[in-house]
């Protein structure tokens, strides 16, 4: 039930950011996606399945309620041609230099970073029950995935990313 209402506040919070919030089945994606800030800056789907816990929803709201944030305070609500040229020249043909294809990435990760600057203020803002440290346990580890993207190429294998997620729970439940 708690989570519930969290849900609902951060859909509510969102929704007077003007954008529209809709959760979706899960599909099957390369990039394995839980959530998406899309149609210029005017939408978040989030994605779930049977196994998407309600705290996965609630940390993807928060995730991409950052990105919004940032777009509403850093960049004016316009979309960023930045962003949108790295994100499309990253899916564009691999015939791309690889210095090209990592200033995109370096692109993505600074927005990444820039959206997780506001996660404390969303947490407080809509009065999230949920412990502190697993937001910033969650902040810690969407923050790695994309430094490996922008350094590697590609992002963490899952074997990976549950050794680093067994790694954050030791860090953060001290």
């Amino acid at each position: 039930m708690v989570r519930d209402d969290e849900i609902e506040r951060l859909i509510d919070y969102i929704k007077g950011l003007g954008l529209k919030v809709e959760l979706s089945p899960k599909i099957k994606t390369s990039d394995n996606a839980a959530a998406e800030l899309y149609l210029y800056n005017s939408q978040i789907t989030i994605y779930t399945n049977k196994s998407t816990s309600k705290l996965d929803t609630v940390l993807s709201l928060i995730h991409e309620a950052g990105h919004s944030l940032h777009n509403v305070y850093e960049k004016g609500r316009k979309v960023d041609p930045k962003f949108e040229d790295a994100v499309d020249g990253i899916s564009e043909a691999e015939d791309q230099e690889i210095d090209t294809k990592k200033r995109h990435r370096k692109t993505i990760l600074d927005n990444e970073i820039a959206g997780s600057r506001y996660w404390h203020a969303i947490y407080k803002e809509t009065n999230m029950k949920f412990p502190l440290w697993k937001l910033e346990m969650q902040m810690e580890f969407d923050i790695y995935q994309y430094q490996e993207y922008y350094e590697k190429g590609k992002f963490p294998s899952s074997k990976e990313r549950q050794a680093k997620n067994k790694e954050l729970k030791e860090k953060y439940k001290k």
